[in-house]
This record gives C-alpha cells, sequence and structure tokens, in this order.
C-alpha cells in the first residue's frame, strides 16, 4: 500500500488539477495528521468495503466540483459527455426528431450504449427518465449540478458490486452533503450570435449541529434552444448527390410532400410538379421549422439530511424533485398522404375518387389522359398540411426520488447499512399539428349543397359535429373550420417507477493474513421496476397522421445476494474478491463476479488487474415495448437487380411477380428517391429475450513518478455475449432473402409486404439478442503541477485509445469493427493547463476527436444511386477550446467567465442518408459542437 505521505500529496495534487487521476475514488475523505500512522477507513466506488486506501484494482476517474464550476456546466451531461471515456447518447439536438424522447440528456460509457452504463447517486440506483416505450436510463436533467460534490467514473464492469447494467462501467455521483451558510449563484450566456440564451439562479443553503447536518438546493434554470434557420449549416435539407461526372456533391434535398399537394408529376391543381431541388421549384424546405437544440425549462429541489438516532445509529435521507420541460419543440408541419384515410369501419380503400367534386379539373383531366378511369381512386395525394402548424411537441418530465436509510456502528469492526429507495418518473406529453384520419373520411366525402349548390360532407351527422370539406388541392385550401374538425391534438402519459430495499453488513473477519485481517461485505437487494407509457387513443388506433403506437405497461423485480472479501496477502499485496447471485422474475438466476489483484512493489508505484463477469437483464421496453410504426431506412435486397441475377438474394428477388414485371418493363429494378425513403413497418419489445453477459478485464498501473507527476495507464477487454438490440429492418430483409429457392418466402413470414410495383411498403421488427460485442483499448492519464511565479501551474491530460469495437452477429457470424467511426472514435483525449494565482484561478481545455468515418460497412448512401458514400464518408479530426477565469472578489464572492469553442468552430457536415447523422439538422450533434462559440457567466455569493 502508499504510505500515508503520498496519499495526502496525490490528494493535493488532484484536487488542485481539479481533474483527479484514476487511482482516486474518493467519499468522505478524512486524512490524518501527517504525524500519524494510519489513514480512516473511507468508501471507494466500484466497493462496499471501506478502506484505508484509494487504490482499487479497477481505474476509476474522478470529474471534481471545479471542473463542474469551470464549464459553466447546467447540467452534469455537459460535463461527463466531454469525459474521453463517455460520449452523448440523446442530447438537445439529436432527439429533436424523437417526441417521446425529445430533451433528454444521457451518456454512455465505452460506446456501448445508455443501457450498459449504470448511473448511481451516492452509490444507489437512481430511476430512469427514459419513456418506458422507448428505453431506460437515467436523465441527467434530473440531478441538478449545483447539488454535485464530484463524478466518479469506474470504467469496468461491476455486476458483482451493483447488480445488472453495470457492463461498460459506473457513474457515480456523489452530491453535497456537508455544507454551512448560503449560497446563491446566478448565470447567464449567450452564443457569439446572440442567440441560445441560457440563465439560472441556483440556491443552496446548509447548516450542521452536533448530531447532524442537512444540505437543501432550490434552482431554476432555462434553456432556450436553437432554430434550425438560426445556423447556416441547418437551414435546408442536405444530402449528397452525383454530378454529371459521378462525383460526390453535397446538395439540398427539399420534401416532395409540398404545401399545395401533388399525385404523382402533378401538383394537386393538375400543373405539372416540378421536381427541381432548388429554392423556387415545388418542392418543400422542411429545416424552417426544425429546431437545432431543444428548449428546456428545469425546476428543481433536493435535500440531504443527516442525524444521530443514537450513539452507534445515524440515520440519512436523501430527496430529489425536479421537473424539466421540453417546450416549443418543432419539427415540420405534418406529411399527409390521403392513402392512410380510410372508412371508419377500417376497411375500403383509401384515398378520393376521381369523381369527388373537389378534385380540379386539369388534374382529373390529366389523369384520365394517363389511363384513370372515373371508377379508380386518384393514385395518392400528399400534402404538407401547413395550415395546421407545425408538429409541436410540450412534454413535461416530473422525476422524483426518495431514500432512507440507517448506518450502524455495531462495535469497532462490523457496521451495517441498510436504506429504502423509491423513485418516479411521469412524462406527459402534448403534440400538435396531426390530423384524424377518420374524420378525413367524412370531410373527403362530399357532395353539392340541393339549394346552395355549395359543397358539404355527405354524413348528416358528421356536419352535426362540424364536418366541412377538406379540400387539399392547392396551397391555402384548407379552411380554419376543416381544420377544426380534423385536428387531432394527442397526450401521452408515461410513468416509470423504481423501488429498492437494500442491507449490507461490513466488517473484519477474525483471521489474519500477513498484510493484515480479512475484510468483507455481504448483503441483499431487492429491485422492482415498472413501466407503462399510453399514446393517444387515436394513435394506438393508428387513426391519426402520425406514427401508430400500441401502449406499453410491464414490470419485473429481481432479488440478489452479494458478496465481497478484501484479502491482505501480504503488506503490499492485495486480493479483492466479490459475487453476486440475481433471482430475476423473468430471465431467471444469474451469478456474476468480480476479482482483483493490486500490487506495490515500491513506494509511489502500484500494479493492479481486474476480472469481471456481468450481466444485464433486459428493460421493459426491450420485453413489452407497445409495437409502433416507424420509417427508418431499409435497404432493399432488390435494389439494382437484372434479369441476370447473380446471388442467390437475387434470385429469390426474380421470382417475385411485380419485382420481374419491373426488370423486363426497365432492364432493373430500381426504386425512386421517394421509393426508397417510404418503407413503413413496427417495431417492438419481446418478452422472450435474455439476458446479456459479458466478461471484462483490465491491466494497468498507476505511478507517483515525483510530488507533483503522477499518471495511471490501464488495458481494458470487454466482450458482451448475447447483446440485446431491435434488429434492423435490413438485417430482417438480409434473413429473409439470402437464403435456397427452395426456402424463399417472399412475405418473409408476414414481416415484409411489397406494393403493386414491387416496392417495400412494410417491414416489421422487434428486440432479440442479436449480437456479440468485443471491445478492447487503452486509457492513459497524467497530472503535473508545479509552483510557478507567484502561482501554481498544472498539467492534466486524459487519452483514450480504442483498439476495437467488433460486433458479432450470432445469427451468422458476421463481424464488424465499429471502431473509428464518428460515434466510436479511435482518439479521444482532453488536455487540460491551470493557473491559480491569488485571487485568479484560469484554464484552458482542448478536447480533441481523432480522424473518423460516418460508417465503416456502408451503411450510408448517396441520393442519386443509393450506393455508399466514399468522400464525404469521412470527418477530420477536431480540436475545441475552451477557456474559463475565475476571480474571488472577497472570501465570499467570486465571479467567472466561461468560453466555450473559443475559435467558433463549425460542426463537420453529415446530412440525410448518412449512418450516424442527428435526424434533421445535418451534423452529429453528439460529437460535433452545434451552437458555436459560446460565453457564460456566472457570480456565486455565499452569506
Amino acid at each position: 500500500m502508499f504510505k500515508k505521505n503520498i496519499l495526502t500529496k496525490t490528494i493535493q495534487v488532484s484536487l488542485l488539477s481539479a481533474a483527479s487521476i484514476g487511482m482516486l475514488a474518493i467519499s468522505n475523505v478524512a486524512i490524518a495528521e501527517e504525524n500519524d500512522e494510519t489513514v480512516e477507513r473511507i468508501e471507494v466506488t466500484g466497493s462496499r468495503i471501506k478502506r484505508t486506501d484509494m487504490e482499487t484494482p479497477v481505474p476509476v476517474t474522478v470529474i471534481g466540483r471545479n471542473d463542474i464550476k469551470e464549464m459553466g456546466a447546467l447540467n452534469v451531461a455537459d460535463v461527463l459527455n466531454s469525459n474521453p471515456v463517455s460520449l452523448a447518447v440523446n442530447d438537445q439536438s439529436s432527439n429533436t426528431f424523437t417526441n417521446t424522447s425529445v430533451g433528454l440528456n444521457t451518456t454512455a460509457l465505452r460506446a456501448m450504449g445508455q443501457q450498459r452504463t449504470l448511473v448511481l447517486v451516492n452509490g444507489r440506483r437512481f430511476v430512469s427518465g427514459t419513456a418506458a416505450q422507448v428505453g431506460y436510463a437515467v436523465d441527467l436533467n434530473a440531478i441538478p449540478a449545483s447539488m454535485i460534490e464530484r463524478v466518479e467514473i469506474l470504467k469496468s464492469a461491476s455486476s458483482a458490486i451493483y447488480g445488472s447494467d453495470a457492463i461498460a462501467g459506473v457513474i457515480n455521483i456523489i452530491t453535497r452533503n456537508s455544507f454551512d451558510g448560503v449560497e446563491v449563484n446566478t448565470q447567464l450566456g449567450a452564443s457569439g450570435e446572440s442567440d441560445r440564451i441560457k440563465q439560472s439562479l441556483n440556491v443552496t443553503a446548509g447548516g450542521s449541529w452536533d448530531t447532524g447536518s442537512a444540505v437543501i438546493a432550490i434552482g431554476y434554470d432555462d434553456d432556450r434552444g436553437l432554430n434550425a434557420s438560426e445556423r447556416k449549416f441547418s437551414q435546408t435539407d442536405e444530402a449528397v448527390t452525383l454530378d454529371a461526372n459521378g462525383n460526390e456533391q453535397k446538395a439540398i434535398v427539399y420534401s416532395s410532400y409540398p404545401p399545395q399537394g401533388r399525385v404523382g408529376d402533378y401538383n394537386a391543381d393538375g400543373t405539372p410538379f416540378n421536381f427541381e431541388q432548388a429554392p423556387g421549384s415545388d418542392r418543400f424546405n422542411r429545416a424552417q421549422y426544425r429546431q437545432l437544440v431543444t428548449p428546456i425549462e428545469r425546476k428543481y429541489v433536493a435535500m440531504t439530511v443527516r442525524q444521530e438516532i443514537g450513539s452507534d445509529v445515524e440515520y440519512f435521507a436523501e430527496a430529489n424533485f425536479n421537473s424539466a420541460r421540453s417546450y416549443d419543440s418543432t419539427v415540420e408541419p405534418t406529411p399527409f398522404t390521403t392513402n392512410s384515410v380510410f372508412q371508419p369501419t377500417r376497411g375500403g380503400t383509401g384515398g378520393i375518387s376521381m369523381s369527388n367534386p373537389m378534385v380540379p379539373e386539369l388534374l382529373r383531366d390529366n389523369l384520365l389522359a394517363d389511363g384513370l378511369t372515373m371508377d379508380d381512386n386518384i393514385p395518392n395525394l400528399v400534402r404538407r398540411m401547413v395550415e395546421f402548424g407545425p408538429r409541436q411537441t410540450d412534454l413535461e418530465r416530473d422525476t422524483i426520488r426518495i431514500v432512507q436509510g440507517i448506518d450502524w456502528n455495531i462495535d469497532d469492526n462490523w457496521s451495517f447499512n441498510g436504506y429504502v429507495s423509491w423513485g418516479k418518473t411521469q412524462q406527459v406529453q402534448n403534440n400538435g399539428g396531426q390530423v384524424n384520419t377518420e374524420r378525413a373520411f367524412n370531410a373527403f366525402d362530399v357532395e353539392k349543397n340541393a339549394d346552395s349548390g355549395q359543397l358539404q360532407c355527405v354524413s348528416e351527422i358528421a356536419r352535426i359535429q362540424g364536418c366541412v370539406p377538406l379540400n387539399l388541392f392547392s396551397a391555402g385550401s384548407v379552411t380554419d373550420a376543416a381544420i377544426n374538425y380534423v385536428v387531432s391534438p394527442a397526450k401521452s402519459i408515461g410513468k416509470v417507477e423504481q423501488f429498492v430495499v437494500a442491507a449490507t453488513v461490513m466488517g473484519e473477519l477474525p483471521f489474519e493474513l500477513p498484510g493484515g485481517n480479512i475484510s468483507v461485505a455481504f448483503g441483499y437487494e431487492h429491485r422492482l421496476e415498472e413501466g407503462s407509457f399510453a399514446p393517444g387513443d387515436l394513435s394506438q388506433i393508428g387513426a391519426t397522421s402520425s406514427n401508430a403506437t400500441a401502449a406499453t405497461d410491464g414490470s419485473f423485480y429481481s432479488n440478489d445476494y452479494f458478496g465481497e472479501a478484501l484479502l491482505p496477502i501480504l503488506d503490499n499485496l492485495e486480493l479483492d474478491l466479490a459475487a453476486r447471485y440475481s433471482d430475476h422474475e423473468l430471465t431467471g438466476g444469474d451469478t456474476t463476479w468480480n476479482a482483483g489483484i493490486q500490487f506495490t512493489p515500491m513506494e509511489g508505484l502500484m500494479l493492479r488487474a481486474s476480472a469481471a463477469t456481468a450481466i444485464r437483464t433486459p428493460n421493459v421496453s426491450e420485453l413489452f415495448g407497445g409495437r409502433g410504426e416507424t420509417f427508418t431506412g431499409v435497404n432493399d435486397p432488390c435494389s439494382g437487380v437484372t434479369a441476370a441475377g447473380g446471388t442467390q438474394s437475387q434470385n429469390n428477388c426474380l421470382t417475385i411477380p411485380e419485382v420481374a414485371a419491373r426488370i423486363a418493363r426497365d432492364g432493373a429494378f430500381n426504386l425512386t428517391q421517394i421509393e426508397a425513403q417510404s418503407t413503413g413497418g413496427t417495431v417492438g419489445g419481446n418478452p422472450d429475450v435474455n439476458p446479456e453477459t459479458s466478461d471484462s478485464f483490465s491491466a494497468g498501473f498507476v505511478w507517483q513518478v515525483t510530488d507533483g507527476l503522477s499518471m495511471t495507464a490501464d488495458y481494458y477487454d470487454i466482450a458482451v455475449k448475447d447483446a440485446i438490440r431491435t434488429t434492423t429492418r435490413t438485417v430482417v430483409m438480409q434473413r429473409c432473402y439470402d437464403v435456397a429457392a427452395s426456402s424463399f418466402d417472399p412475405l418473409c413470414g408476414g414481416d415484409a409486404l411489397r406494393d403493386y410495383k414491387g416496392a417495400l411498403s412494410e417491414v416489421h421488427s422487434g428486440t432479440s439478442n442479436e449480437n456479440n460485442i468485443d471491445t478492447k483499448g487503452f486509457d492513459i492519464e497524467i497530472n503535473y503541477t508545479m509552483d510557478l511565479g507567484p502561482g501554481t501551474f498544472g498539467v492534466n491530460f486524459l487519452w483514450n485509445h480504442t483498439t476495437e469495437w467488433v460486433q458479432t452477429a450470432i445469427e451468422d457470424g458476421t463481424s464488424v469493427d465499429y471502431a473509428g467511426e464518428v460515434l466510436n472514435p479511435d482518439d479521444r483525449a482532453n488536455l487540460n493547463f491551470r493557473y491559480n494565482m491569488d485571487d485568479l484561478a484560469v484554464s484552458w481545455r482542448m478536447r480533441y476527436i481523432g480522424d473518423t468515418v460516418d460508417s465503416v460497412d456502408e451503411q450510408n448512401f448517396n441520393f442519386s444511386d443509393f450506393q455508399p458514400l466514399t468522400d464525404f464518408n469521412n470527418f477530420n479530426s477536431e480540436v475545441y477550446h475552451d477557456i474559463s477565469a475565475t476571480y474571488f472578489i472577497s472570501d465570499d464572492t467570486k465571479a467567472t467567465l466561461n468560453i466555450r469553442n473559443v475559435l467558433d468552430t463549425a460542426p463537420q457536415w453529415a446530412g440525410q442518408g448518412f449512418n450516424n447523422a442527428s435526424p434533421g439538422i445535418n451534423t452529429i450533434s453528439q460529437v460535433f459542437d452545434v451552437t458555436g462559440r459560446y460565453f457564460q457567466a456566472s457570480v456565486t455569493m455565499k452569506f
């Protein structure tokens, strides 16, 4: 073990640099006086045994309170997602198109998904903030930055200690539990473009007395977001097309669903439709209604209380309430199609009859000339419903969490910790801009009034209810009365609830090894998870122009039994063992274990290694998620097929009559842009999905080189088996078509349907144990401090290098190494400089992302021939610069100025057809800064 003076100096170095080295995982640290020979036992992340040192066999990075302050972070997500080992999954830009997830801020370690990163608060689980319909993850909006003391990132699997989900690692957020006085902090921020205004006011108050203490924080913050039109790169929809020489070029891609309506090659009034992708054409610019950054308004109250209730027993409690509202979240008006309108009995043929008196004469004449008859319906009228306004989401998430427990010092060697935790996130979502398709049927069924000659709805009952004709045959033709009749406001309500009861006994056994007594911890945890999500009634039956979505409702519980032992083999050699048995209500029993070793061959150098198994049981969404419509891209295996056939998949395509007829007519089965983008279908949960398991290994060292220089280096290897995911609809098609002719089913067991032209109209999928995942890499952290002039200079360097991130399909064994993709960079690093002098502290941070690609396996395409991207597949390395300065006006007052993205670096471009692009904003917000240069000032006063 380290001697105490080295330990003390290491702490001092870490606090000064405000980015602690990997060996540190401190909680309630108490350092003895320099002349003491013992160090008080402390708690560390990744263990339930209190120790006399802060290092463990698994690497831990600590983000201190100073880091949070220097970044001016209102949200801990801003801090976490700047760290090289974590990356945003949902942020205020990536989810502007996903109504149920809009406004979420979540994170993931090792690019392994938010569901494989366990987020704790003070070592205990926190309730999910994600709608049960779509997933499971803690919404970092619910944890106010003003209440955070530090964040500890355990960069290794730890299911044996903390249970399910800790596959990639653990993020343990430690809150302030000791504070005397009142602290008021106010912040104001704006971009260099004088937009994206942020403002916040936080008040923290606390006090302590002989037998206890309490801290309470109350706050409000508002981030007004950005419209897509406020940044040049997101003012229009864009994609890659090919020029006359076949070279890739960036081009505008406007929608073919225009405000004036379109039928095939005609405007809805019968005039020719101008398909040119340019301003002034008949196409529609969707980006003018979109948001680049979703506005979020938060209100919160958080508190902690500790109180002795006996000489050896202390009661503790935590309470959190957070209300996060994403307001005025908009996307373009509804793209409406008349073929979605059926009779109220859900039967018959959708659309509008050629004989309908609303049909313009020119359109009717053109369609008759094209071969239709008066007995036919109009093939399909598509229209942008601008009169209804943008599709708008106003979503409010209220999260409440209460923890109560006791710490009992049974005697000098043994202690007990027990607690009860309950949390709930309730989500209320109001959506606007949708059309009631059943009422639209009545509004399409019109006749001339015998007396006035005016058009009216045929159904007298419908007329009593307010029905008037819904005329879609020109721009601005929808009346207010028609809107009032067919508009379909939708309200969705979701709830996620968590209940945990846990107890742990810790102490030393009366067995002594050469290095000391054996320490143990063992305990029990019961966890209940419930989730429900109820879309509006019309959405559930598919009677609106939004995607049809079934309700979600499910729950499960688990009973876990765990134990840990710390074996001091020698004075400088320790072995840490842990095991857990989890009895899951639905998936059965599983055992996980951790084994770690740490060896100190000389003062200042510690070698460490650990191995572990971990588990992730399926969540409510993966088990019970209601099936919902989707229109994500699908690669049709028949695209480009000719009469010559070729592969087994292509030969199977030739057996489909509609595909074969099109090939005979055109020479090849070439899809139009609209056909390629318009494949519907559904995805949903699967109650038969099994748990994921993983094996992980890490090895490295901690080296205190000199009093001012320290470093850690760790190698990691994580292998996940039976990884759960929604099977992509492209994979569904590949598996269906790449079979022997005798086994080929064109309907794919009901999972695929084609229209009369042979184009895919529906492909369905769901969750399953789809892949194995293997990732390896290195983490390096270096800290250096020195006295320089009248102050102290510090440098902190953090680097993650991913050597591989391989996903292997269980079904066919095919493997793809995703290391180097833009959401999984080979290299990410932070280099931080700090200088403290008297009343002034300044810092300069550099955030580096190495060269990446959009797709390593050709899962993107251009909009000319739908082939994978080449030149535009590549992203250059990027460095962002942030600076901060804090001046102590007095002992009780300080002012801080932060500037993020000092050089105003524009985000790299990624448009439609890119594999990883954030929908609708022409970039990848989880990696590239979308706001630009940003100024934020804050003042903190203590009383």
